[in-house]
């Protein structure tokens, strides 16, 4: 039982080695959403849409991120994401994330942000790597998408 189950690994592992995984990376930023400024704490929280392609012939999934975000020149942090999301075969998704960041340079940072609401788009920053795998094997693929024109909105609290 053992012996079979090591020989279908191998085979597995053989045949996705020789193919190889294509790179499954977000290629865009679609939008930045802002939701919560608060002045006083000097915090933001955004939601922002990563498009990501998977080129493969085969599903795969995301088995995490850790990305450094900057938004109108204004850093915002890093955001790590741990979710487990299926990537169908040869499919463009897009894939939300969340970020609470703490501005630490408030003087130009929550003008800088708000500015960027209001012109309704805004440059975009995002480098860091992401993890995907299949029938246990794992890879990671560098992220580095600098982008221009990115849509901003600010969203209504229900």
């Amino acid at each position: 039982m053992k012996l079979k189950f090591t020989l279908i690994t191998l085979l597995i592992a053989l045949f996705f080695s020789s193919c190889g995984i294509q790179p499954v990376v977000p290629d865009k930023v679609t939008d930045v959403k802002f939701s919560n400024f608060n002045f006083l704490k000097g915090t933001v929280t955004m939601n922002m849409g990563l498009q990501i392609r998977n080129p493969n012939n085969f599903s795969i999934t995301l088995h995490g991120m850790e990305l450094a975000v900057k938004v109108a020149n204004v850093s915002l942090g890093t955001v790590t994401v741990d979710d487990k999301v299926k990537i169908l075969k040869d499919t463009t998704q897009i894939y939300r994330v969340n970020v609470n960041a703490q501005l630490t340079d408030l003087i130009s940072g929550i003008p800088t942000l708000l500015s960027a609401i209001s012109k309704k788009e805004t440059n975009a920053e995002v480098n860091g790597w992401i993890k995907v795998g299949v029938f246990g094997l794992r890879k990671k693929f560098p992220v580095n998408i600098k982008q221009e024109k990115v849509q901003t909105a600010e969203e209504k609290k229900k």
